[in-house]
């Protein structure tokens, strides 16, 4: 407000057109809810000015004379408007490259306000008890890291890790997820993916107790961080068991752990659940190993021994 006082010009604003008569805001929010507060709402008091001083501290828009009212009702503002249609990743970018100033937008943060229509459902997986107690409340809540571990659940989960292509990087994946996810909210798969998510980590619980998606290389190494692309690959994995292979493995849980550490002591599936973890070769070792060890594991057989 005290900007607009000045007379200085204020940032391009950006919004999304859903409907003629419906924008969702992109870049802007800050400034649009101080003008709307100020200007039609008359909650806001000026407090803290820069470079007016203290006779303009405490008052409101009702307080000023009619030329400095109507000046600030009559201000010219640049706005871009992005088109019904536009893609998702679009927005993204957009999003990304305008989110300059102040705290920076976390990936998470940018994905829940491009599809506000999904965020029920992240939330109420995020939140759900099971997680909660799968994952010792480790996971931060803050900056929505939470939300970003059930996103990449959600994205192998619906995509499949073979859709995955050298030209992607982790971000745009998880985006279309949310955008498949969004156009199947009205079928109600939302609540089978809920329910499938929900029983891969009872089925960790049931293998690892309180040491699930910790990496692992012998039963004695110290107990690691939670690792979210080792979350991603064994909740997707798990989720799509069987009954009878889910009390299979339960049953040979022990023989699934020597097979993951197996796994673990290969540098080349080490890496891919460490660094560079959305890079093509890396998503595919670290999903094709971990089918290899569920596979070995229910045929009763060690990783890196004879075949019984």
């Amino acid at each position: 407000i005290e900007s607009i006082l000045l007379g200085l010009p204020l940032p391009a604003f950006y919004f999304e057109e859903i409907t003629r008569r419906k924008w969702n805001i992109i870049d802007g929010l800050q400034r649009c809810c101080a003008i709307q507060n100020f200007c039609v709402n008359k909650t806001l008091k000026l407090s803290g000015l820069e470079f007016l001083g203290d006779e303009f501290n405490g008052k409101g828009y009702d307080d000023f004379p009619f030329e400095i009212r109507r000046d600030l009702k009559m201000l010219p503002i640049t706005v871009n408007i992005l088109q019904t249609g536009t893609p998702p990743n679009v927005k993204y970018i957009l999003f990304k490259r305008l989110n300059t100033g102040g705290m920076m937008l976390k990936p998470q943060e940018i994905r829940t306000a491009m599809f506000p229509e999904v965020v029920g459902v992240l939330r109420r997986m995020a939140e759900s008890a099971v997680f909660l107690r799968v994952t010792h409340n480790k996971i931060p809540t803050k900056r929505q890291e939470d939300k970003d571990f059930v996103s990449r659940f959600i994205a192998f989960y619906l995509l499949g890790y073979e859709s995955y292509k050298s030209s992607m990087d982790i971000d745009t994946f998880v985006n279309e997820s949310m955008l498949k996810l969004r156009s199947e909210l009205s079928s109600g798969r939302s609540k089978k993916i809920e329910a499938d998510f929900a029983r891969a980590l009872l089925i960790a619980e049931k293998i690892f107790g309180d040491d699930a998606f910790r990496k692992r290389k012998t039963r004695d190494e110290g107990r690691k961080p939670l690792n979210k692309a080792y979350f991603e690959v064994l909740t997707t994995s798990f989720a799509r068991l069987s009954v009878a292979d889910e009390n299979c493995l339960v049953a040979r849980k022990e023989l699934l752990k020597d097979n993951l550490m197996y796994l673990m002591n290969i540098p080349a599936f080490e890496t891919a659940i460490s660094t560079g973890t959305g890079i093509l070769d890396r998503v595919q070792t670290r999903f094709k190993g971990v089918a290899d060890a569920i596979r070995a594991t229910l045929e009763g057989r060690k990783l890196g021994a004879e075949k019984c």
